[in-house]
């Protein structure tokens, strides 16, 4: 009998997670903009209640509040679209210098491995293609995401203005369905809300100082557009580990494109690597807290898990949301052991 029951409840888990995820796939277009929304309203309660305390009443901090998130957002893009055009504007030099620096490589591979330069150029142009091609595609997505985003933005603000219009009745509903489980609810539920705003805000804060120093490291080395791979490299940290390491790569090609020397590419490399120790050992923890410690293995896999689901956006917004699972984990007995698996060592150990 135990064993049937086991194997039965194994089957009623495995149905739920099916669903879930079949859900959110399903229900891409309508839930992805409900699910950034959530994160900017955890990442604004803070400042609102702050507001609220300051006798502005709940409609004009909320409204406030969101105006200035789109305000900041706006002007980041401003400044990215002048940076790319400008870059843009350099291409066609860039295009010279590669078609040089590939003729010194043809150069250097016929007279080290003897491979005849039809041969080069026969892979060459393969390797071409499909580098191209995914390059293509990627554009292609990316555009059919930026003219989607305009849409999803609007759509995003007026979800994290309405989640901020009606936090206490979403936290009140959230508590009487969860009264029945757990006597403490109340107390989760208000630590979930706290870790869930400090760790998002906690997120954006170190985009914010990785940008400045990425931007001011990159200058001070010598690199053009220094802003705009600053801002990208600092962007893309909010993906872990991919984000950063295609945010140190672009920095490095364009250094090998448009410096005479290797040396400049190296030391962008190095100031890269440093600024990713700089991050992973002293911002993150401090700043995001010590509140959610998720390991590498689980990030990785929720990362893979949710550019299945989701694409871009499910690789920025799954990660947040399994530290905030994570936070719900390690505050019901039953389900600490999956808090702990997704934990770091000396975390959820005492």
């Amino acid at each position: 009998m135990g064993h049937h029951f086991s194997l039965r409840r194994f089957n009623q888990i495995l149905l739920a997670l099916l669903l879930f995820f079949g859900i959110l796939y399903l229900g891409q277009s309508f839930i992805v903009p409900i699910a950034i929304g959530g994160l900017f309203a955890m990442l604004l309660v803070p400042v609102c209640r702050k507001l609220e305390k300051w006798r502005v009443p709940r409609t004009g901090a909320a409204v406030l509040c969101v105006l200035t998130v789109v305000v900041v957002l706006a002007l980041v893009i401003v400044v990215l679209v002048d940076q790319i055009t400008a870059l843009a504007n350099d291409l066609p030099r860039l295009d010279l210098r590669l078609a040089a620096l590939l003729d010194d490589i043809r150069h250097f591979i016929n007279d080290t491995f003897e491979v005849s330069r039809e041969e080069q150029n026969a892979y060459l142009q393969r390797s071409i293609r499909s580098s191209l091609q995914l390059v293509g595609i990627y554009l292609r997505s990316l555009f059919f995401f930026a003219g989607s985003i305009l849409v999803s933005f609007i759509i995003v603000m007026s979800y994290t203005l309405l989640f901020l219009l009606y936090r206490r009745r979403l936290k009140n509903f959230i508590m009487r369905v969860t009264a029945n489980y757990d006597a403490n609810a109340h107390a989760i539920v208000g630590k979930i809300t706290d870790v869930a705003s400090s760790y998002i805000a906690g997120v954006f804060l170190v985009v914010l100082i990785l940008s400045i120093i990425n931007t001011a490291g990159l200058a001070i080395i010598g690199i053009e557009h220094a802003l705009l791979f600053g801002l990208m490299a600092g962007i893309l940290n909010i993906i872990p580990y991919i984000g950063s390491l295609t945010g140190s790569l672009i920095p490095v090609l364009f250094a090998l494109l448009t410096k005479d020397s290797l040396w400049t590419p190296l030391v962008v490399a190095i100031f890269f690597l440093v600024v990713q120790q700089i991050e992973s050992y002293i911002l993150t923890p401090n700043i995001t807290g010590g509140k959610i410690k998720l390991n590498p293995m689980a990030t990785l896999m929720v990362l893979l898990l949710g550019s299945a689901i989701w694409g871009i956006a499910g690789m920025i917004v799954f990660v947040p949301y399994l530290g905030i699972a994570k936070v719900v984990f390690d505050n019901i007995n039953r389900l600490k052991p999956l808090g702990y698996v997704l934990g770091k060592d000396g975390d959820g150990e005492g």
